[in-house]
């Protein structure tokens, strides 16, 4: 119907412009709706959308990140040291205090720079690229459609939808994937803040990750791109 009212409206216009229009053919007028469909426009922006999409993905999965921290840690005690009655915001030798232990806490200074590089993530940038091929497969088909005014092809339409749910279940199950990082960091870290210039440093290690058990979430999803 929306199609329809364009195509009147645009005629309309078209045949009201003056008469040395006349002259053109079918072909032009219909080649001229395409270029003015606000439909069409609004497919051709979904594809640049998806592509910028796919490039963020990219950098997601594959590129590293620096990132700036810091946190600074108050533990504070009531001290009745000396026989006076004192509040201290971060005690380091109170004797006779009320608070938390503080053989076992104490405040902390940590401000630095955190590098991190993706290692395992080049597959799940793969099944982004197939997820985003598809999509964008399916917006042109859209565009298609409306330029020839045609029908919907149903196994057309069928095997992109059941493409799509297929890489949307493997990006999904990504999560159930063993995952391996490399961290970098590096700053000031410090429990004495009288020579906390002494403990600038750095350190490195691995994190892994191995989803295990989920509550059934996975079957369920499974249940959905059955259904």
């Amino acid at each position: 119907m929306i199609r329809i009212c364009f195509i009147l409206v645009f005629s309309f216009c078209i045949l009201t412009a003056g008469g040395q229009h006349m002259s053109h053919d079918l072909s032009y007028y219909a080649e001229a709706a395409r270029n003015y469909s606000p439909l069409l426009h609004d497919y051709r922006n979904q594809l640049q959308i998806e592509q910028a999409e796919l490039r963020r993905l990219k950098t997601l999965y594959t590129r590293s990140r620096l990132e700036l921290n810091g946190d600074y840690l108050f533990v504070p005690v009531l001290t009745k040291d000396g026989g006076t009655t004192s509040f201290r915001w971060n005690a380091q030798d109170a004797t006779d205090y009320y608070g938390y232990d503080l053989g076992e806490s104490s405040g902390h200074l940590h401000t630095g720079a955190t590098w991190t590089q993706p290692l395992l993530g080049h597959s799940s940038y793969k099944v982004a690229q197939e997820q985003s091929r598809i999509n964008m497969d399916m917006v042109r088909n859209h565009i298609r459609l409306e330029e020839n005014q045609l029908e919907r092809a149903v196994t057309e339409q069928y095997r992109l939808d059941s493409l799509n749910t297929a890489a949307s279940l493997r990006s999904f199950n990504l999560q159930y994937k063993p995952r391996l990082d490399l961290f970098v960091d590096g700053g000031i870290q410090t429990g004495s803040f009288s020579q906390w210039y002494r403990h600038f440093g750095w350190s490195a290690g691995l994190t892994f990750t191995w989803t295990l058990f989920d509550g059934r979430q996975k079957r369920w999803k499974e249940r959905q791109a059955e259904l």
